[in-house]
């Protein structure tokens, strides 16, 4: 009998170890996602501000040719 339940804590023992390892490869996973989607999120960032920057240069009075 007691060979029984140690039987037993060793095969919960395996399975959260093997929930563990699937976690944690979950969380890698998740992690170099948020990182790619911040690099992309930078990048609009900066086309934004240049396209801002360059509506803000052109002289928004002038009339259009065809006036």
């Amino acid at each position: 009998m007691p060979d029984d339940h140690l039987v037993k804590i060793e095969t919960k023992l395996s399975y959260q170890e093997d929930l563990l390892d699937q976690l944690n490869s979950i969380i890698i996973r998740q992690q170099k996602e948020i990182d790619s989607l911040k690099r992309e999120l930078l990048l609009l960032q900066e086309k934004i501000t240049t396209i801002n920057e360059s509506t803000e240069n052109t002289n928004m009075d002038e009339r259009p040719p065809h006036y």
